[in-house]
């Protein structure tokens, strides 16, 4: 194999990959990178077995098509210390040497034909396409999906489909976000896709909004982003059902307002609360929203000017679910429903018809 590519195209092909390859494994060969030329393009693809990521970039010229498996943090931290312009890629076997402005690197390789490099199809199974949103909709809801690995479907985010509406939800027991938004089918599904692929997803759609191709089969996902492909399995089980969890009817306190000021109070809040939970008080009485936090460490007490009605109450939150909650809102304007001191907060905004959080608050001792 034999190419020449342009440098920066070459890194940022290695900074998409990149990321999903271990840096250790008992399959040493899925610490390295699948590299193939052929067509006017290179190929580069990483997995770590569950996630499978792949990028093609033009290059300026072919000598002679190929394939190498590198490893794949050498290869990125000799790569990211050259200089800009044409880099030479020309592989002997399994190994690869790179000839760049004023010297060249070999890299001992892996044999091309030991990389587990099985992709499913993206053309069989369920198919939507989505114009615009899926970037937003996976802010909105990534962080509330859980780490505990002993709870495989608890660390992945719900895809449902109903009458041209998908519906990513996520939960780690403790709180919740939903987020609702348009595709092009109307045939139904829900399957559970791992929040680690789907972080890959979020960072290739890059700060432009992109058109965005997903495939589902039995037991796997992919989804087309321009140049840069993304396939993962799919965790099995039951997802909660997380709509019994939002309460019904009117609630019992309500508070409006902009929540630059309620994020900024909580944050304060925050560096005072110590404890395994840090955790910070909402009371809301006598006209006035005041945010506490107490410690060895001192005390803050806070007002913040937000407009609400309803039942006067008291109720202490995980700060760090609280401020993600509000955060990922990414909105000027909050609206939050409380039902009493034990009872969930929901978040929605005014102006993210799609956007739903709750958080499960603590018990006050």
């Amino acid at each position: 194999m034999h190419f020449t590519i342009d440098r920066d195209n070459m890194l940022s092909a290695l900074g998409t990959v990149l990321r999903i390859v271990p840096s250790r494994s008992p399959l040493t060969i899925t610490t390295g990178l699948f590299i193939k030329a052929g067509g006017g393009f290179m190929e580069m693809v990483g997995t770590d077995l569950e996630v499978t990521v792949r990028c093609r970039m033009p290059v300026l010229d072919i000598g002679r098509e190929g394939e190498v498996v590198i490893p794949a943090r050498q290869l990125f931290e000799i790569m990211r210390r050259m200089a800009e312009g044409k880099i030479e890629i020309d592989s002997d076997k399994n190994d690869i040497t790179v000839v760049y402005p004023g010297g060249e690197a070999r890299i001992a390789g892996f044999p091309p034909e030991e990389f587990p490099l099985a992709m499913p199809s993206v053309d069989t199974g369920i198919s939507m396409t989505i114009q615009e949103g899926l970037k937003e909709a996976l802010r909105s809801v990534i962080y509330a999906a859980g780490r505990d690995e002993l709870r495989p479907v608890f660390t992945g985010v719900q895809f449902e489909v109903s009458e041209g509406i998908l519906t990513l939800a996520a939960t780690d027991a403790h709180r919740l976000a939903v987020y609702e938004l348009k595709t092009d089918t109307t045939e139904p599904c829900s399957i559970v896709i791992p929040a680690k692929a789907l972080r890959e997803v979020e960072r290739a759609l890059g700060q432009e909004e992109e058109r965005v191709l997903v495939n589902i089969q039995h037991n796997q996902a992919s989804f087309v982003i321009g140049t840069v492909e993304i396939y993962t399995r799919l965790i099995e089980g039951r997802f909660p059902d997380w709509r019994a969890a939002i309460p019904q009817g009117k609630a019992r306190t309500m508070i409006q307002g902009e929540t630059a000021g309620l994020v900024r109070a909580v944050e304060r809040a925050q560096v005072l609360a110590s404890g395994e939970v840090s955790t910070v008080i909402i009371r809301v009485q006598e006209a006035n929203l005041t945010v506490y936090s107490q410690s060895e460490l001192g005390g803050l007490k806070e007002n913040v000017p937000l407009f609400f009605e309803g039942e006067p109450v008291e109720i202490a939150f995980n700060s760090t679910y609280l401020l993600e909650a509000l955060k990922a809102a990414g909105n000027e304007k909050v609206d939050i429903e409380l039902n009493g001191n034990m009872g969930p907060a929901v978040i929605r905004t005014p102006n993210a018809k799609g956007y739903l959080a709750l958080v499960l608050p603590l018990r006050i001792i």
